[in-house]
């Protein structure tokens, strides 16, 4: 199956715009870091896809009418910074679009600018065990306090983490973090992760089968050792003479079959009986042998 975050990405290009597209663009912004300069502001991503998504929503945005086209609001700007495209965009419009982005009440759902956010610094991490969503936000602003606000508003858990100059908002539970990829529009992404939920449970399942089996096994095997060595002494002593027909049956199927459960111990004799029975009937012999 295509890696789930393949799947994610692709999904987040595809997305029809919701009107306003200013928010989903504020979102974006929201989520990068960024410094004057001069006429400009620059602005650093090392997400080559957010760019293209970003350029797409400058050139269907009312931002477009202030400038010749999306190519003109942005300007890339060549950089040796490994991992990161660097750009500028015109002081106005920067502003603006800040502006916009502050304006958003704490509580405010809006989950346009959320899906922004998203697509600049948002991360989905599969573990062998468990799941985890990752916002991580510059604390330069107040994106942090406001997407944690509407989180916590919609009932998630969220745990928040600083490091460096971010701060890392995080969901852990699995609903919760397929209800707000749901919420942004994610259909096929929240489908694979509920499939790969599912195949992890069911082998998870199987594991623990496969390990009830192998503690049942090897606790079998240590019983009929134990039984084995009880014979050889009972056998050493004499004493297997004096025994009655049921025990003296039961030492030779034993002996006959050394790696047997004790079920299957029982319905090998001539007339089968329970394993409870069996057991009674091993204690008999060490008491025998104690005497």
């Amino acid at each position: 199956m295509k890696q789930i975050e393949h799947i994610l990405w692709d999904e987040w290009l595809r997305l029809p715009f919701v009107s306003p597209v200013e928010d989903e663009i504020a979102g974006i912004i929201s989520g990068l870091t960024f410094k004057p300069e001069g006429k400009y502001y620059k602005f650093s991503c090392n997400r080559l896809f957010t760019i293209r998504r970003l350029l797409h929503l400058l050139a269907a945005s009312k931002y477009q009418n202030k400038s010749s086209g999306s190519h003109e609001i942005i300007q890339i700007c060549n950089t040796q910074q490994r991992g990161k495209i660097i750009f500028n965009i015109k002081a106005s419009i920067a502003n603006e679009i800040i502006i916009r982005s502050t304006k958003f009440g704490r509580r405010v759902r809006n989950w346009n600018w959320i899906r922004g956010v998203w697509g600049s610094c948002g991360s989905l991490y599969l573990p062998k065990t468990g799941y985890y969503l990752v916002v991580r936000l510059p604390e330069c602003n107040n994106s942090p306090e406001r997407l944690q606000g509407i989180l916590k508003s919609v009932g998630f858990t969220v745990s928040v983490r600083k490091k460096l100059k971010t701060r890392e908002l995080i969901l852990r539970n699995q609903q919760h973090i397929v209800t707000f990829l749901s919420r942004l529009g994610f259909v096929q992404t929240t489908l694979a992760l509920e499939e790969t939920a599912i195949f992890r449970m069911m082998r998870s399942h199987a594991n623990k089968l496969v390990n009830c089996d192998s503690a049942n096994i090897n606790k079998s095997l240590a019983a009929a050792q134990n039984q084995l060595l009880v014979i050889k002494k009972l056998e050493s002593y004499g004493l297997i003479e004096s025994l009655s027909d049921s025990l003296k049956e039961l030492i030779d199927v034993r002996k006959t079959n050394p790696s047997a459960s004790l079920s299957e111990l029982g319905q090998k004799l001539s007339r089968p009986i329970s394993k409870s029975t069996v057991k009674y009937r091993w204690k008999k012999l060490e008491e025998i042998l104690k005497k």
